[in-house]
């Protein structure tokens, strides 16, 4: 986050990890609203926050920030020490401000969260984790909710749900009642659109543009809601932060004369998602440890991956496209060490 010109509002940049970063430009009567909405229509009273999302990002700030000066309560910004348990008031009404990975610690301490009555999580930045639906879990019955948000650093937040427990399917996506999905309904698969008047603009727009298309996938269930299929570009966010895993690609056959390069989108226990690295090299001394360097060298912006693995050859079919099944196979066969490194 960085202030803007002088009455232009507030600039979010995206990471710049599937391109060039940009920035984005809210007001902050559009801050206020979102911040606003959440609480009437998902929150209720809070008076404690305890944030694990740094106030630099939007969702951060939103929740650990603004929110806080609407309704005066105070914050413990745990980002700080995300291991520690959260200190939570007996007697306060409690929101957790939740990333993908907060929720591993967390599911550790349900014992001392099932104390407080009336405690709410927000979760957000990424998919939500086994963790996550385990802790919802746990603490049945004790009053604790847990609320997901979808949205972009481009559209803030539109579209929310309950986190499901453990063994139960997730509800569908609906929408937050200022936002409107433009154009003709239709059936099947189709890119979520989206219009209000929240949307950001560009820094070198005008006006914020009339709606904005999102890189999820989704399918209508109703009139305002959706279930979500997944994302139509090659982007992962590995807690929080966007990883175009076409770009990886690129970089890593950068890396050494005649390698080639794939990734594969993994779910991640912690973070929600993640990614994982496959390449084959005609170079032996290219072992995985010094692609990692490499590749961490010319794209310091990129979240690392989980795992870097080395193959005998990258599987294709006919068309050029990776059969990511073969090639996640050959990478589970024994093999020496040496062959794949987990950073």
């Amino acid at each position: 986050m960085t202030a803007a010109p002088a009455g232009a509002g507030i600039a979010f940049r995206t990471s710049g990890t599937t391109g060039e970063p940009v920035a984005w430009l809210r007001t902050e009567t559009q801050v206020r609203a979102e911040a606003e909405l959440v609480l009437e229509c998902l929150l209720g009273p809070v008076d404690h926050v305890v944030s694990y999302a740094p106030t630099t990002h939007l969702y951060g700030y939103l929740y650990a920030d603004v929110l806080p000066r609407l309704t005066g309560a105070r914050v413990e910004h745990a980002w700080r020490d995300p291991i520690a348990p959260p200190r939570i008031p007996d007697g306060r009404r409690t929101l957790l401000v939740c990333l993908p990975s907060t929720w591993e610690p967390l599911v550790r301490h349900t014992a001392e969260l099932a104390r407080h009555s009336g405690l709410i999580a927000l979760h957000s930045t990424g998919p939500t984790t086994p963790a996550a639906h385990r802790t919802v879990a746990r603490l049945r019955g004790t009053g604790f909710r847990a609320v997901e948000l979808l949205g972009s650093t481009e559209t803030g937040a539109v579209a929310h749900r309950s986190v499901a427990p453990e063994g139960e399917p997730p509800p569908p996506w609906r929408l937050l009642p200022d936002v409107a999905w433009p154009g003709a309904d239709r059936d099947g698969e189709q890119r979520l659109r989206v219009s209000g008047p929240r949307l950001a603009r560009r820094w070198d727009q005008a006006s914020p543009p009339a709606d904005h298309e999102l890189s999820d996938l989704v399918i209508r269930a109703g009139e305002r809601s959706f279930h979500h299929l997944g994302r139509a570009a090659r982007l992962v966010k590995v807690n929080g932060r966007r990883c175009d895993l076409g770009r990886v690609e690129a970089l890593a056959r950068t890396c050494g004369r005649g390698l080639d390069a794939a990734c594969a989108a993994v779910p991640d226990p912690l973070r929600g998602e993640h990614y994982e690295l496959y390449y084959a090299a005609p170079d032996p001394a290219l072992d995985p440890a010094v692609l990692r360097s490499r590749l961490a060298r010319l794209g310091p912006d990129l979240p690392a991956p989980r795992a870097v693995h080395r193959v005998a050859r990258i599987p294709r079919g006919a068309t050029g496209k990776v059969l990511t099944s073969r090639l996640q196979a050959a990478a589970a066969r024994p093999r020496p060490s040496q062959e794949t490194d987990h950073g």
